[in-house]
């Protein structure tokens, strides 16, 4: 399976690995830098600390009210912090029908937490991702360190003894060039690339997750202006009828301010790389 047509092709060796690890590389390009990273897709209940990755609520609320040009996901967080001052000031009854509601709404987002999902997982350290210039670099690391959140999967053991620098060939699908999304959507709505930019919204709310980044999960989460722009390129890409249609309310996205949002995003992820190698 060749990484892109001009790229090196992967052996059936390698990609008898990450089927039988069910880990891929990544091959990220970030502004003038771009390099290696592993990812693998479990179940939230098999890796520790998957409740952590949740994005309190008080964040949440936070972001919302602060940011005026781009409204991330879930708009109506900040509803939760919108009491009275003094709470003496409700009713008896109402005050205890609020703190019933608390309750409940806590008891509901615990069973949530409680429920299995599948959760994306990197080569992430101590809140940075870690990025490998060269793919000898990258299985270096790998096969020397397990003090990182990757290392937590089952099979990380085997891969350490079984990777090797020639299996760092990444999927056309797992290359990501998030460099170039910016100033594609600013050349306008005839010139976006909606797989480029489909791409760009995959891996962003994979790293938002890994990274526990609440602002980058916001941005991109169900609701939000990023989203909504994912959404209508997929039914573009699927074409069709409801494609064509979606091509014209394309048309009504304004492209710099998508622009300007997406810079946001990116600068985030950025700022939570740590380049190696």
């Amino acid at each position: 399976m060749a990484a892109d047509s001009d790229g090196p092709v992967r052996s059936a060796e390698t990609d008898k690995l990450w089927n039988e690890m069910s880990v891929d590389p990544v091959e990220l390009h970030l502004g003038k830098d771009s390099g290696f990273t592993l990812r693998a897709y479990r179940m939230s209940d098999t890796l520790p600390g998957a409740k952590a990755a949740a994005a309190p609520a008080e964040d949440k609320a936070e972001v919302e009210e602060t940011d005026e040009d781009v409204k991330p996901g879930g708009k109506h967080a900040a509803d939760d912090d919108a009491a009275p001052e003094d709470e003496d000031a409700l009713e008896p009854d109402a005050a205890d029908f609020a703190d019933d509601e608390d309750d409940a709404a806590e008891e509901d987002e615990d069973a949530l937490d409680a429920t299995p999902e599948e959760v994306p997982v990197f080569l992430t350290r101590k809140g940075k991702l870690l990025v490998f210039r060269e793919p000898g670099a990258l299985v270096e690391y790998v096969k020397g360190n397990d003090d990182h959140d990757l290392a937590a999967i089952e099979e990380y053991a085997e891969l350490q003894e079984r990777l090797s620098a020639d299996d760092i060939v990444c999927d056309e699908d797992d290359t990501y060039e998030l460099d170039l999304v910016v100033a594609n959507l600013r050349g306008g709505q005839e010139a976006w690339e909606p797989e480029l930019l489909i791409k760009a919204a995959e891996v962003g709310r994979d790293l938002g997750y890994a990274l526990k980044n609440d602002s980058v999960v916001n941005s991109l989460a169900p609701g939000s202006p990023l989203d909504d722009l994912d959404e209508t390129f997929r039914i573009v890409v699927d074409g069709g009828l409801r494609g064509k249609l979606a091509k014209r309310r394309l048309k009504k996205n304004d492209s710099q301010q998508a622009a300007i949002a997406w810079r946001g995003v990116i600068a985030k992820i950025n700022d939570h790389v740590e380049w190696r190698g």
